[in-house]
């Protein structure tokens, strides 16, 4: 398998459908909509539309929509940037604390599985070389 095929991610999205399968019928959540409350959580960085659409790398209108939906489900609040009134940051509310936990947890055994018979030193090595590919892309783009 060469970079390409990895780069694609076309796998992965069929085993995270997979691996999702039940909490998406639990929750009535999409991936879409599991994967925004994964971002809110773990990366304090990610807070706003924008933020969203690079991580997830949909359209505005996709994650604006996937947004509301959570707003109207009670797992995301908006609020307006203190600073800068424009901006609206989401948060999560209490409502969506169980989600999160499963999500996480679903999420941690999944990347355990992935890795599965990789040294250590090697999985530092993919991170860099990873980090590098990133990078690259950024100048690119």
């Amino acid at each position: 398998m060469n970079i390409e095929e990895i780069l694609r991610g076309g796998k992965f999205k069929k085993l995270l459908d997979k691996t999702m399968a039940d909490i998406k019928e639990k929750s009535n959540l999409n991936r879409l909509e599991l994967e925004v409350i994964y971002l809110l959580f773990h990366y304090d960085d990610v807070t706003t539309l924008t933020d969203i659409c690079q991580c997830t790398q949909m359209n505005k209108g996709h994650i604006s929509t996937t947004l509301d939906n959570l707003v109207k489900k009670g797992y995301v609040i908006c609020k307006r940037d203190e600073n800068d009134r424009r901006y609206v940051k989401y948060q999560l509310t209490e409502a969506s604390t169980q989600i999160r936990m499963e999500i996480d947890k679903l999420w941690g055994d999944l990347l355990t599985r992935i890795v599965s018979g990789i040294p250590r030193e090697e999985l530092e090595i993919f991170s860099k070389v990873a980090e590098q590919i990133n990078h690259n892309i950024d100048e690119l783009l």
